[in-house]
Order: C-alpha cells, then structure tokens, then sequence
C-alpha cells in the first residue's frame, strides 16, 4: 500500500520538474496533479476537486503538496488526512511574487496562498 501521497494543482514547468524528481524516487506513493492552467483557479478551488479525488480507504502516512493547494481547506474537508504527516512546500509565495507594478499586486492570492501556514503547529526551517 501506498505511504505518501503527493498532490500538484499546477503540474507544469518548474512544479512539474519538482514533482517528477520527487515521485521518481518514492516507491509508495500516489500523485494527484491537475494541469498547469488558471493558477489562480487552482489556488482557489484545486482542495475541492482533490478532496474528492484521493481515496478514503488509504494507508498514508505523509502527505507532500506545494502552497498552489489550500492545505488548511482539504485537510477541513477530509478529516481522514488530519492525522497524517504534511509537507507543504512553498515553490512560489504570491505575497512577494516579484511583479512589474506594485498596483497590479495580488493581495488576495497572496493572502490565500499563505493561509496553510495557519494550520501547522510547528513550522521547519
């Protein structure tokens, strides 16, 4: 049975490559991705479409996903994944994503990108 399950709402480019050498190396694990479309549709709604996409009868033990997922809003809508160990990684964080006008910043990406934060108890250097 598979340890670890992987998750991607963006499987393009640099995610892609991230991912791909990652999974290369884990015997026991599952991926779940979505294409690297609408980012701002996947940071906003990918916790849905992967809440029902993973498995409930699984054996997880980690779960590593990038900051494109809304860690906090899966793990609400699954309660199976609670208790499991999570790695989020942060690829990109829409706060200080450079951008070539300060009017054209994102705040409310930023804001929701960072909101997993929220949901860890200690956080690793």
């Amino acid at each position: 049975e598979k340890e670890w399950v992987v998750i991607e709402p963006f499987y393009g480019g640099s995610h892609k490559q991230l991912i791909d050498l990652l999974t290369k190396e884990m015997a026991q694990c599952d991926l779940f991705t979505l294409p690297a479309k609408k980012w701002k549709w996947r940071l906003r709604c990918s916790s849905l479409h992967f809440a029902a996409k993973i498995p409930t009868d699984h054996s997880y033990k980690t779960l590593f996903c990038s900051s494109m997922l809304n860690l906090a809003e899966l793990i609400a809508i699954r309660s199976d994944l609670r208790n499991i160990r999570k790695i989020l990684y942060f690829h990109e964080n829409q706060l200080v994503y450079p951008n070539r006008f300060e009017k054209d910043r994102d705040f409310q990406s930023g804001a929701r990108s960072s909101v997993p934060i929220y949901y860890f108890e200690k956080i690793k250097n």
